[in-house]
């Protein structure tokens, strides 16, 4: 008996690749599938005898789902009623295997809702005989890694997993591989789907690795991300550096501005000095020629004063010679006039 026991767990692990067994006698099948994958679940007859004309049943979750019924040539894909909905038209047996005893099923497209535990039995033989089959439908998303801010500290990372199954365990690990301190990893359940959230912060430029195993099924997956950590010291000098450029780039045109319209204002000033110096020289050359004293009151007043006083003075010496020259015409005019010629 201990050697058809061993013959069947060989060939098991042989066909499906994945088998448990122990002395005692056929464990639980365990087979692993990749979601979106197809798979075959074992079960044979231990004697090997045909079973065309003879029933097996495949039944799910402790035979609360029917998954495929074979019943002398009568099945679920030929008209036979009573097969759950998740399964109609994706399970499929072997029709040229069943002579050998072979009542081996396959699924089509598997799903993360075809994980669970499979029971396959034969009811009408001279002894009834079980297999059970563990389907672990296997989702290994690549995690993706994300800087979220910039703390006094250094960086935060997050690393994310959506979908994974079975349930992952994340790490966060620098370029040496040393596993880095993180907070508590979040984790959400979906049914056997698995979304898991791990956050750390570092505090110096290196490349980081976000590293994702599934030791149920001997899977490791990581994604990387590289970090810059710029030194304080020169990021002070930098931000004053941008501040002092950004002052200049907005005050500079002003001040170009400002500079140009304050250096024509003094032209005109000065433009305007020499303007009014140079009428103070023509005035003063005009009180010169006029006899007039250099005055610093207006020029109308200057005009007329200087021009009243040279009347006066003209007078003055008019009214001196007139009556030396009122006598002698006075004389010429008395004179009678010469009558002998």
């Amino acid at each position: 008996m201990k050697l058809q026991l061993d013959l069947l767990c060989f060939c098991l692990l042989c066909f499906t690749g994945k088998t448990l067994c122990d002395e005692k006698g056929p464990a639980v099948i365990k087979v692993l599938v990749s979601e979106g994958s197809d798979v075959t679940l074992p079960c044979s007859l231990s004697t090997k005898e045909n079973i065309e004309q003879k029933l097996f049943d495949w039944r799910k979750d402790e035979g609360m789902t029917g998954v495929f019924m074979y019943d002398k040539g009568l099945h679920h894909n030929n008209g036979r009623p009573g097969q759950d909905e998740q399964f109609k038209w994706r399970v499929f047996h072997f029709q040229d295997e069943l002579k050998h005893g072979n009542a081996s099923i396959f699924i089509r497209n598997t799903k993360m809702a075809d994980s669970g535990n499979y029971t396959c039995v034969f009811p009408f033989v001279q002894r009834t005989e079980k297999s059970h089959v563990m389907l672990v439908v296997v989702s290994s998303p690549k995690p993706s890694v994300t800087v979220l801010n910039a703390t006094n500290n250094g960086m935060q990372l997050q690393c994310e997993v959506h979908g994974a199954s079975p349930k992952p365990k994340a790490e966060w690990k620098d370029s040496d591989g040393n596993i880095l301190p993180a907070e508590e990893t979040q984790v959400t359940d979906r049914g056997g789907s698995y979304d898991i959230i791990l956050q750390t912060t570092v505090t110096k430029t290196d490349r980081y690795r976000c590293v994702v195993t599934q030791e149920e099924i001997n899977h490791q997956i990581h994604a990387e991300i590289y970090v810059y950590i710029i030194d304080n010291s020169r990021s002070n000098i930098n931000v004053k550096w941008l501040i002092a450029a950004a002052i200049l780039a907005f005050f500079g045109p002003a001040a170009v501005c400002f500079f140009w319209w304050s250096r024509r204002l003094n032209k005109r000033i000065d433009r305007e000095k020499q303007l009014q110096k140079f009428e103070h020289l023509m005035k003063t050359n005009v009180r010169r020629k006029a006899g007039c004293s250099t005055r610093t009151q207006t020029e109308p007043e200057d005009l007329q004063s200087c021009s009243g006083s040279k009347g006066s003075k003209t007078a003055e010496r008019e009214k001196e010679q007139q009556p030396l020259n009122t006598g002698a015409h006075d004389s010429q005019a008395a004179a009678p006039p010469d009558l002998t010629s």
